[in-house]
């Protein structure tokens, strides 16, 4: 089984050299647009990209694929009983025709309306404008990978009215209040001011997970907000995960690091600053079917956060930096992944009883490549 898959993501890898390139491209474009003259005027950025891909098949690696990569359930109820909240900017009033058409291209679930449900920012549905592309294709991959990887959860998707801090935040309230899984794929510029924002992300039993920027060495809010998992991306191979090039991560410039994570923060080199990101997941070769039934391949820290959101909702535990920190989360190692690229380590396969977590324990954290 494992000599199959690594010949699959092998062959996959091939595909996505060309995306990379385009991915450093697109990353500096996105720093130029989104530079910090002002945390008012500056706007939050979906962490992905999407590379042109066949125009009625899907381009990439599928459910099956990662299910069988990561060990994740491939149970049609995997995910029963939670809700997985996705933030984002703006509508994409196809989504559920879309998330349909994917369903049905890899023979997932259907999600009826008992599984998915769109909102506004306030949990109305007073929808916000259409999205731009790049927003819809966030939304599409958001809304389909959650869907995929926890076929029985409840997958509610929150549309900022605009991709400002202040209107995402009000999202978030709403997320937070609705939710035990949240996850956020996209960034905004740290500001001196992020740290009066730290109760938004603090709901009880609430996992938050946050993609770091899909630039190299470059922070962003809120993967860096202290109760946020912040999630970066790497790539998988035949040789196991490496880390992904146009991934960034750092130590923040406002965030000081939580008690039980400032000796980790200063092993990253981060003088008692928050480091970021803490974990990491496959950021390539995805296929997502967008806008107007084309399939593109795309992927980014984004694809990697919904992915973490998804499989712990799957497990059905609180997933925080603690836990990750004090080895309760079981991951797999990365090669050449540093603690500024790629986090403590990879997408483990998740516990699902607090039975299992307690057996698993420290021994649980080892390289699986």
């Amino acid at each position: 089984m494992h000599d199959a898959m690594d010949a699959v993501f092998a062959r996959r890898h091939d595909v996505v050299v060309g995306a990379l390139a385009l991915a450093c491209a697109l990353s500096a474009l996105t720093l130029a647009v989104r530079a910090p003259d002002g945390a008012s005027r500056a706007q939050a950025t979906p962490d992905s990209y999407a590379t042109p891909a066949a125009l009625d098949q899907p381009a990439g690696f599928g459910p099956a694929q990662l299910q069988a990569a990561y060990g994740l359930s491939t149970s049609p109820d995997a995910g029963a009983g939670q809700t997985i909240a996705i933030v984002d900017a703006f509508d994409d009033p196809d989504i559920s025709t879309q998330l349909a058409a994917f369903d049905t291209a890899f023979d997932l679930p259907a999600c009826a309306a008992s599984c998915f449900t769109r909102v506004d920012q306030d949990g109305g549905t007073d929808y916000p404008q259409a999205a731009p592309a790049d927003w819809s294709l966030e939304i599409a991959m958001d809304v389909e990978w959650a869907h995929a990887i926890a076929p029985g959860a409840h997958i509610l998707l929150i549309e900022a009215t605009t991709a400002g801090l202040a209107d995402l935040l009000i999202a978030e309230t709403y997320a937070g209040s609705h939710a035990g899984y949240v996850s956020n794929s996209w960034g905004y510029p740290e500001f001196a001011g992020e740290t009066a924002d730290a109760a938004t992300f603090a709901d009880p039993g609430v996992s938050y997970f946050a993609a770091v920027a899909d630039s190299p060495n470059v922070t962003q809010y809120p993967a860096t907000a202290p109760n946020v998992v912040a999630v970066g991306g790497d790539e998988r191979t035949s040789s196991g995960a490496v880390p992904w090039t146009p991934g960034g991560g750092g130590c923040s410039a406002y965030e000081a690091a939580t008690t039980g994570q400032v000796a980790l923060a200063n092993q990253a080199g981060c003088s008692g600053a928050q480091s970021t990101p803490a974990v990491s997941a496959n950021a390539i070769n995805i296929a997502v079917l967008g806008a107007d039934s084309v399939w593109e391949n795309t992927g980014g820290t984004s694809f990697a956060t919904v992915l973490w959101a998804a499989a712990a909702a799957d497990s059905g535990q609180v997933v925080t930096n603690a836990a990750i920190v004090s080895g309760m989360i079981p991951l797999r190692g990365v090669l050449g992944g540093t603690l500024l690229k790629t986090g403590l380590g990879d997408l483990g396969v998740l516990p699902r009883s607090v039975g299992e977590f307690v057996n698993m324990g420290l021994a649980a954290i080892q390289p699986t490549i």
